[in-house]
Parts: C-alpha cells; structure tokens; sequence
C-alpha cells in the first residue's frame, strides 16, 4: 500500500440518501455481478449528505414593501432558502447533517488519524471535536488550508496538544497556494485514517466552514479498503500537497508519477481529477458527458468557465425541439447582473446564465443571505444520459470558473455509480421546484429581511 511521506504527520427524506454498501441485499452489483463491465468501486459505505438546512420563515419588515418583477407584493424570503445564523443549531443537529456525520467519524475510538485539506477552516464545533480529540485519544491531525485563509480557528486547534505529551502526536498545519503558478489551495477533502487498510473519506463541494450546515451543498461519505486505487489516488494527493507544493510542474508530475505506481485498475465508476494538473481532462469528461446527455440539471455558485458555456449554447442550439437544460444558482450572481455587488460573483455570471436562458434554459435563483454570506455554494451536473449509456454526476471542489480547472489546486469526481446519480435527483428537483426563485417572482429590489 502506498503511504505519504509524512510520518507524524430537513429536514425532508431528501437531505440524506444512504448508498447501500456493497454486499448489501439492496446493493447497485458486486464485483461478480459486473463482470465484464470493468472494475466498480468497492466501497463499503457510500453516504450522499446535502445541507438543506431548516430554517425560519424570514418575513420582510413593515417598512419594506418589497414586490417581484411580475408586479406581486412579496411578503417573505423562499423558506429554508434563506437562513441566518440563528438556524445554525436546528440545521446542525440532525442526523442527516453533514456535521452530525462529520462529528461522528471524528469522535468514533476507531479514529487515530485525520488529514483535511480545505480552502478555509472556521467551523467551531468540528475544531472543538478535532481538539477533544487530539487532548482525549492522541489523534493525529495533520491539515491544509489556502495561504491566504484566516487562520483564527486552525490556531485554535494548533494550540490542543496531545494528551500523551507525545509532541509527534500534536497537530500540524500547512498552507499552500499562491505559488509557483498554482492558485488557491481549493480542495474540499477530510480522511480518516490515511495509513490504514481501511480508509474513511469525505469530499465535498462546501468548506469547513458554514458549508457543513448553512450553506447549500452536497457532501459524499465514502468508507474504502486502502486497496482500491480510489482510495491510492487520494494518498498521491495528499502526499503532493504535503511535499510537492512549490508549482504546477512538480504538483503534475508527482501526481502522474504517484498513479502509475498505483499496483490496482482504476475504478470505471467514478474517477478522480486532480487541477491543475489534470484539469483539463476533467473539462474534457465534462463536456464529453454533456455531448452525449439528454437532458443536464446544473447547480452552481459561480458560473464563468466559457468552455461550460460554450458547450452547453451548442448542446441548446441542437436540441431546439426539447430544450432540457436547468441551473440554479445563487442569487449573488442576478444581483451582480443587475449592478450590485454582494458577493463573489460577477456580472458576467449573470449574462452567461441569461445567455442560456435565451436559448431555451430554466433558470432559477437561490435568495440566500449574502447579508452573512450564506451561499448555495453547489457545484455539479447531473448529465441524464439516452438509452443504456450511465447517467452521471460531475461534482467535487472546483467551481465552474476557468481558475478551478486551470490554476487552483481542486478535486473533481465524475460518478456513474446509480445509486450516486439516484440520490442527486429528487435533491435536484427540491432546489429547482421547491427553493428556488424563477426570474419573473424574483424581488425588484434588493432588500433582506430583519433575521434578530
């Protein structure tokens, strides 16, 4: 098995849907009942978690007298669209939250050892669990963040040292990025237990921040044997981000290195893209899937890679009889279309989802509350496939941007396992039906309730 380097080192049915493992009664095919078809992902757990947090109606004050581009009186945000720090607590502690499960794996007597590597670290209660952890049972955490990130919160889980007094034991930050032609450290990616034989890992579209229960996102829990190249291939990464830092030609060429050396078949299920080293072939699956696709829901927080753009125009532009491409998007990006700027988006976000719309797109708008920048933070495409050809989910860290695939360091995943593509579909059809705002219901202004 392959090490790294470093030694010491609701919410409604929809916001879980449980993957059966494999072996189970209720299982998507062993190894012998697909036989022939290539090697599937052996995992022994595969839990898709989306956020979807609970949260109050926020009604808009008595003086604000808000009305939407249709000409109706609004009287309140999309409930469980919109959320405040108030929801934190409800949203958190449910079962079905991406936290709850994340504290588990944490707090499990199992755990002895923990790397995560993720934009921006501010999530307190995992820090406290992460802390109790390092004091209680010597759990080594090793972690990175992006150079530029506040770093408050890791120093707050650098200061919990081994209860032991064994200094190995103590935790161990890195950051990276910004460097040698490499953007932001983007990664959205916690292990448990890298140097076993049975590995537990989480990658996501959210940071460890509100993204574990505010924000809107999906999170992907995945108990692996260490003897899967899935598993190997999230090592190479790991052991690049570690030691193979300082560029994007000794990023690459570790990595491409680090999976040759790899003694088992790649996984035809679901497969791994590392940027900015192998960027371009995950844009080159994408858009692939999207050629062959017969109908494409997307969710994103950014929207500003041409090459996404361009691909979906042309797949519009030939499918003019039955037009069936969706988005939701964060309603930073209308605002940003309409001249304000209250978040990370663009303006040209907004012309690049108007572009589509005008060729035959739905698109709808996520009212969050960029008043504390709560976000539907979601990335993916579920790429419906004809005939018995897979159907497929492209999701993971990246934004859809041309930094994501070009510069930032970020894992993608493009995953044909049924059950995963099953288990985004009602989610989808809860954010567009349910959550979402279509452009004509859409407020004139820009105006956010009173959350105290």
């Amino acid at each position: 098995m392959r090490t790294s380097t470093f030694s010491a080192v609701a919410l409604v049915a929809l916001a879980a849907v449980p993957l059966a493992a494999c072996g189970a009664e209720d299982d998507i095919g062993t190894s012998e009942q697909l036989a022939g078809e290539g090697p599937r992902l052996a995992y022994e757990e595969y839990q898709v978690l989306f956020t979807n947090p609970t949260c109050r109606l926020y009604k808009y004050g008595s003086d604000q007298e808000v009305y939407s581009e249709a000409g109706n009186k609004l009287e309140a945000k999309p409930k469980d669209a919109f959320c405040s720090s108030a929801d934190r607590k409800a949203s958190a502690e449910r079962p079905s939250s991406p936290q709850y499960k994340l504290l588990e794996w944490i707090n499990d007597p199992a755990t002895t050892e923990i790397f995560f590597t993720y934009l921006s670290f501010s999530n307190s209660t995992v820090a406290n669990a992460l802390c109790t952890a390092i004091k209680e049972r010597d759990v080594k955490v090793t972690f990175v963040l992006d150079s530029k990130t506040d770093v408050a919160k890791a120093n707050q889980v650098l200061a919990c040292k081994a209860g032991s007094g064994n200094a190995e034991r103590d935790p161990q930050m890195f950051l990276r990025g910004h460097q040698g032609g490499i953007g932001f450290a983007h990664n959205k990616l916690f292990i448990v237990n890298p140097h076993s034989d049975r590995l537990r890992l989480v990658f996501s579209s959210g940071n460890m921040s509100s993204g574990v229960v505010l924000h809107h996102e999906n999170w992907h829990f995945i108990t692996v044997p260490a003897s899967t190249y899935f598993a190997q291939v999230h090592l190479c990464m790991m052991e690049a981000e570690l030691e193979h830092y300082q560029g994007k030609k000794e990023y690459a060429g570790f990595l491409a290195s680090c999976r040759q050396a790899i003694p088992y078949k790649e996984e035809s299920d679901i497969k791994s893209y590392f940027a900015p080293a192998e960027g371009s072939r995950a844009s080159s699956a994408l858009m692939s899937g999207i050629k062959a696709a017969r109908a494409i829901d997307v969710g994103a927080h950014r929207f500003a890679y041409p090459t996404l753009v361009r691909e979906l125009k042309y797949w519009l532009q030939n499918h003019k009889s039955d037009p069936a491409v969706r988005l939701v998007a964060d309603d930073d990006m209308y605002w940003a279309g309409k001249g304000e700027q209250v978040g990370d988006n663009m303006e040209l976000e907004y012309w690049n989802a108007d572009s589509l719309q005008k060729r035959g797109a739905q698109v709808k708008w996520m009212e969050t509350n960029h008043g504390e920048h709560l976000l539907h933070h979601n990335k993916f495409l579920i790429l419906n496939m004809p005939g018995s050809r897979p159907s497929a989910v492209f999701c993971g860290a990246g934004n859809l941007t041309s930094a994501a695939f070009n510069e930032n360091w970020e894992n993608f995943y493009y995953v044909t396992i049924p059950a995963v593509v099953e288990a985004f579909r009602p989610q989808y059809e809860h954010l567009f039906g349910d959550l979402a705002t279509a452009p004509e219901d859409m407020p004139t202004k820009n105006v956010l309730p009173p959350t105290q």
